[in-house]
């Protein structure tokens, strides 16, 4: 299928960002890398649970209280632009951080990941809100769908090869040069994705009538909850399915407490749960053809009481690559 000439531009360009965005993501994965960095400096639970609360909470919180200010904007490839280059500076704000680990102490290097990953969490909300926006006014139709099959490709492809590259930094040096050398990586692969958005020819935005600030957002939502049945049911679905991805990190500490968490073991947890990704692909585009999305909905509750049925018996065992398994199943959600 061809591409209308006035799509092809910003096709190639989303296509250019989603390969090395998919690469990029990897060297400082939020699940196993980053909270492995936290045990690796002397961190405990606690700190894994801040850093989590920070990555997964943050991004949610800041949609909402951003969401009405970027609905008002025409164009919104500026704003784009300048969350990408907030999540550059915010990993290599932890490059610098990671330099200076002979002269900070171990929480004061904790403290200064914490600060960078709020401050990537937050650019988070600049650059998602006008990803999509952008996405759906400069792609339609066919095309869009082609897009997705493309995208999702690209980046299965792009997490395992880096997976594969940061399992062996991860093996080959020591730290904190380790950390360092993926989160330059990171950063640059990061600003190498942004390129595309650079050339990108972005149209406007027709305005909302009504602009609806943060509180005006929160304030509408328990009406919301209680008037609407489905979209009450939809929403506790979504936090159930979420569930494991933010208990994964905790799955670094269960191994720190029982097995001698290693450079290679933070590399190990990390491939098996990219594995973990590429299979899901395969395996819910076949319950969903044969079962539909309730079906999906079955195996989601069934996977999720499997998982942490896994993870305390394989913590009990003396095999950290049983161990290495449990990373596989959240990504099956």
């Amino acid at each position: 299928m061809s591409i209308p000439k006035k799509e092809k531009r910003n096709f190639l360009a989303f296509i250019w960002h989603a390969f090395w965005l998919a690469l990029a993501q990897t060297f400082a994965e939020r699940n196993t890398v980053l909270p492995g960095l936290i045990i690796l400096v002397g961190g405990s639970q606690v700190e894994v649970g801040v850093l989590t609360a920070i990555t997964v909470g943050v991004p949610i919180v800041s949609q909402l209280a951003f969401a009405g200010y970027l609905s008002q904007k025409k164009y919104k490839k500026k704003f784009l632009l300048f969350g990408i280059y907030l999540r550059v500076g915010a990993f290599l704000g932890t490059v610098w951080t990671l330099t200076k680990t002979e002269t900070l102490t171990p929480s004061m290097v904790i403290t200064f990941v914490f600060v960078w990953m709020f401050i990537f969490s937050v650019s988070g909300a600049f650059a998602g809100i006008s990803y999509t926006d952008i996405l759906g006014k400069s792609i339609k139709g066919e095309t869009r769908k082609r897009f997705f099959v493309i995208r999702q490709f690209l980046s299965s492809v792009g997490v395992l090869i880096s997976a594969l590259i940061v399992r062996e930094f991860l093996k080959g040096f020591e730290y904190p040069n380790n950390y360092i050398y993926m989160f330059t990586a990171a950063s640059a692969l990061l600003f190498i994705a942004s390129l595309g958005f650079v050339v990108i020819k972005e149209r406007p935005t027709e305005k909302f009538r009504t602009e609806r600030n943060f509180f005006q957002v929160v304030k509408s939502i328990p009406k919301l909850l209680r008037d609407d049945k489905r979209f009450r049911n939809f929403i506790v679905l979504i936090n159930f399915v979420q569930l494991p991805l933010t208990v994964i990190p905790f799955f670094v500490v269960l191994a720190e407490n029982n097995f001698e968490l290693s450079k290679s073991t933070i590399g190990n947890f990390l491939l098996f749960q990219i594995f973990g990704m590429i299979l899901s692909n395969f395996v819910w585009s076949k319950v969903v053809k044969k079962y539909a999305f309730k079906g999906v909905i079955k195996s989601v509750i069934g996977i999720e009481i499997l998982l942490h049925v896994l993870a305390l018996l394989a913590a009990q065992s003396n095999n950290v690559y049983f161990f290495s398994a449990v990373f596989l199943l959240p990504e099956q959600q």
